[in-house]
């Protein structure tokens, strides 16, 4: 096990998003397996998400409690992955690349040297979708992630998620070549279940509704990431980036 060869029990995933929900379209699968590797996982969300949609079916919900609502779901969620409870940022909703990368890293920095991450998962040069926060937190983990190695003189490993080619053409996706190649792919069958009951937990916001739709009409049961070129790779990052894969 890698645990064994690492010395270090249990070992640490943090992911790194902007809005509640990223983290279980992007990756919660992958996530679950990991904890249930008897590991811990942790998440960041940079904003409460208030500019989403406000319901889904019979649900409405008024703009100003939309953070709360939003917030109590990622929080459900988290829980039912086995997860640590979220740190969240106060920034609202579309306000994350309107700060200074440098002072978003800042506090990214402070939360990594806290947890000593083996893992962080965060969006790509792209965010996946473009979405000027998801791109803003992309920018301000890797700015995190340099000084974290140079604080601590450690190395963990830098993963995006990732989807392929003709995935992303199917979904009109303008990804970076970061985002389109499939170094880890891991096969989530056993926690998919659970992943598309986490989307639809996100009952404030029709995307997971209808992510977790088109996720089963496709059967998606794997989740890809991509090694970020930021990483020296090591002896441990082989064997982590041989885990993830084996997981």
């Amino acid at each position: 096990m890698l645990n064994n060869t690492v010395n270090k029990n249990p070992l640490v995933w943090i992911g790194i998003f902007a809005h509640p929900d990223d983290e279980t379209t992007s990756s919660s699968g992958t996530m679950m397996k990991w904890v249930k590797n008897n590991n811990e996982a942790y998440i960041i969300t940079g904003t409460r998400g208030e500019e989403g949609t406000l319901g889904t079916g019979d649900l409405k919900i008024k703009r100003e409690d939309l953070g709360k609502v939003r917030e109590k779901e990622l929080r459900h969620n988290l829980d039912l992955y086995g997860a640590k409870p979220p740190y969240i940022f106060d920034y609202r909703d579309q306000d994350l690349d309107k700060e200074t990368p440098e002072v978003l890293a800042k506090k990214i920095l402070t939360i990594l040297k806290k947890i000593s991450p083996d893992i962080i998962v965060t969006f790509g040069p792209t965010g996946i979708s473009n979405h000027p926060d998801h791109i803003a937190i992309h920018k301000s983990a890797v700015i995190a992630y340099k000084y974290y190695k140079s604080d601590t003189n450690q190395n963990p490993l830098l993963i995006y998620p990732a989807i392929s080619e003709e995935r992303a053409k199917d979904y009109g996706l303008e990804l970076s070549e970061d985002e389109k190649r499939l170094d880890i792919v891991v096969d989530i069958e056993d926690t998919f279940e659970t992943k598309i009951k986490g989307l639809k937990n996100y009952k404030s916001q029709e995307d997971a509704q209808q992510l977790a739709k088109r996720f089963v009409e496709h059967n998606f049961i794997y989740e890809s990431f991509s090694i970020s070129p930021v990483n020296e790779l090591d002896k441990n990052s082989t064997k982590l980036i041989n885990y993830l894969a084996s997981l």
